[in-house]
């Protein structure tokens, strides 16, 4: 990802953060060349370890067949909010229209989960992040039943051994158009996307 440096983020801190609020991202791989749309479990880092990405794939998907072997990798994507910026909003002249957003890449080593155990913790820790109280409760299912949906599905652990962060959020404009554009949002009822150029320009 391309990341000038007025708009890179080099907080762990804030990406880990990031990833939690927006995790519903995707997992990229080049051989095959494939993209797959996947909530992700995001492991912090303990000690000197690195951070650790968890998601799964239906057995289905070939896209898995990508992590056989030693030495895969795979690309994960996460956005926040974004918006188109009008030039006619800023002050300073001339300018053009451009696109705000936030987004977060995490590039790793991946391994196979494909023990049913294994799956099924993974899966736990999804539902108990997501349902609702009272919601599904996994093992009030027949365990012949969740045994073969575990078996339907392969476990994706991403080791990340590196992290890219972006916020383009109009820190290279003068302070009034930062502004501007954030009451523009606002005005056009795209409260989060004018949330996150207040964070990101400190305007509170």
């Amino acid at each position: 990802m391309y990341t000038p440096p007025a708009f890179r983020v080099d907080d762990p801190d804030w990406m880990f953060g990031f990833v939690e609020a927006h995790d519903f991202g995707l997992l990229v791989t080049a051989a095959p060349m494939m993209v797959s749309h996947l909530p992700f479990h995001l492991l912090r880092p303990e000690g000197e370890g690195r951070a650790v990405l968890l998601c799964h794939l239906a057995r289905a998907n070939p896209q898995w067949r990508a992590f056989v072997g030693e030495g895969a990798e795979a690309l994960a994507v996460f956005r926040g909010p974004h918006a188109y910026v009008s030039s006619a909003w800023y002050g300073a002249q001339p300018a053009v229209p451009t696109w705000n957003y936030d987004a977060v890449q995490a590039r790793g080593h991946v391994t196979l989960i494909e023990d049913s155990d294994a799956i099924g913790v993974q899966m736990r820790a999804l539902a108990a992040r997501y349902e609702p109280d009272p919601g599904f409760d996994m093992d009030a299912q027949p365990a012949r039943y969740m045994e073969g949906m575990f078996k339907a599905l392969v476990g994706v652990r991403i080791e990340v051994t590196e992290w890219t962060a972006k916020r383009k959020q109009s820190q290279n404009r003068p302070m009034a158009d930062r502004i501007a554009v954030a009451a523009q949002l606002e005005a056009r009822g795209e409260h989060a996307a004018a949330a996150a150029l207040k964070d990101a320009n400190g305007l509170g």
